[in-house]
């Protein structure tokens, strides 16, 4: 065994150093070659060679005249892969020069030479490309490799084909040129998205894209508009852009002035688009958005109140707690109490964002006392628990819990042995 090891190592180190002469050999070969005889190094039988060879033509020997020969060999290598190896290192090289040679291989009769030199164009940033390319996507829209080298070139051309196909009456792949012009940084991408026609339903890809569009281009102050814009949309279509317009709204200057327009909207719309507009109150979350939302608990639809509440729910201060105290113990529908009383326990538990702590231990008091069911006292009991072990000021509450709600006498003790508290 000993022996057998001993032979590896020599061998292996043979190896090596055969293999350094070898490099020796073939640095010295470039070292005296013209770029004639770098350009029959790469086609070559000797690997080591053609590695040595596509070095020099991608970054190690700049002189213009191996670019020429390189362009030049490569309509006349018969091996295809020799082509592609060739196209890569002269796309790597990014010398002009080479660009004409590079276009004529978009007609290569070999597929792959024809994705390698689509590649090198991109690469490149080669404008006189463009033309052909765009041709080459009209036949082949769904190629990943001309929709990548299409997003690369900076030519306007490119631009210009893109949006009159997006317009075009008879236009396929919408999605997909829409997506390629957001990738190009069109400047008017997020108009073109905003057309209603693209969030009809008839294409989802479609929808989700220009949804996606606006999403990530939305200007600042857009909210007005986009809300206009949603106001002609179906509810499915709506709900895409529900996060934009939650962002836009967040970030809106004059949110009081925004909550003034979402409140008068709701006096005339369309009973789909009321829950949207509800929604961006419980957003918005400021003393007009509090004031109507808690006026709508007034309604004689349940529905109405239901959605009241859970938007209350999203409140991320105590201001909205009394209003659901009052639906949890008033509301003439049980399902609204019981939704209520869960609402109440949900912003409560949002216990780093509650300022005033005495009035959320208040309502968790009156939750576990007054909800009709177990399970909406047993989330305002363990909301409290979030306060308790924070506040010694509470802790007579405990001692009343304990006696009087026996439900949870047990864990009230394993608090207080864990707080010390006797």
């Amino acid at each position: 065994m000993n022996n057998q090891c001993k032979l590896f190592f020599v061998f292996t180190l043979m190896g090596i150093s055969l293999c350094a002469q070898d490099w020796d050999a073939i640095h010295a070969k470039l070292a005296r070659a013209d770029a004639k005889a770098i350009i029959a190094m790469m086609t070559g039988y000797d690997v080591f060679e053609r590695e040595a060879a596509l070095a020099q033509i991608a970054r190690d020997d700049l002189r213009p005249e191996l670019t020429r020969a390189a362009a030049a060999a490569l309509a006349t290598l018969p091996s295809p892969d020799f082509r592609i190896q060739l196209i890569t290192v002269l796309a790597e090289r990014n010398d002009p020069a080479a660009s004409p040679a590079i276009r004529k291989a978009l007609s290569d009769t070999d597929e792959e030479v024809r994705k390698a030199a689509i590649a090198a164009c991109g690469q490149m940033k080669d404008d006189k490309a463009a033309d052909e390319l765009i041709e080459m996507y009209k036949r082949t829209p769904a190629s990943e490799d001309l929709r990548e080298a299409l997003r690369r070139i900076p030519n306007p051309s490119i631009d210009r084909y893109l949006v009159s196909a997006l317009k075009s009456k008879t236009a396929t792949n919408q999605a997909a040129v829409l997506d390629l012009l957001a990738a190009r940084h069109y400047p008017e991408v997020y108009t073109l998205a905003m057309n209603p026609k693209f969030f009809d339903g008839a294409d989802m890809t479609l929808m989700r894209s220009a949804a996606a569009v606006i999403r990530t281009y939305a200007p600042e102050g857009g909210f007005r508009p986009l809300l206009d814009f949603a106001q002609k949309l179906k509810p499915q279509a709506v709900d895409l852009l529900f996060g934009t317009l939650t962002a836009t709204l967040t970030e809106s200057d004059d949110k009081v002035s925004q909550e003034r327009h979402l409140a008068g909207l709701l006096q005339d719309s369309p009973p789909d688009f009321v829950p949207v507009l509800t929604a961006l109150l419980g957003v918005s979350q400021g003393p007009l958005a509090l004031s109507v939302l808690s006026k709508r608990l007034e309604s004689g639809d349940v529905d109405t109140r239901k959605d009241a509440v859970r938007n209350l729910g999203k409140w991320n201060n105590e201001d909205a707690l009394p209003a659901l105290v009052l639906a949890g113990k008033n509301d003439r529908d049980l399902g609204v109490q019981n939704l209520a009383w869960r609402m109440l326990t949900d912003v409560a538990k949002r216990e780093d964002k509650m300022r005033i702590k005495h009035r959320v231990i208040a309502v968790l008091e009156q939750a576990i006392w007054f909800a009709p069911r177990q399970v909406e006292r047993t989330l305002a009991f363990d909301a409290l628990k979030l306060y308790v072990r924070k506040n010694d000021s509470v802790r007579w509450l405990l001692d009343r819990i304990e006696t009087e709600r026996l439900e949870f006498a047990d864990e009230v003790k394993q608090i207080k042995k864990e707080l010390n508290v006797k």
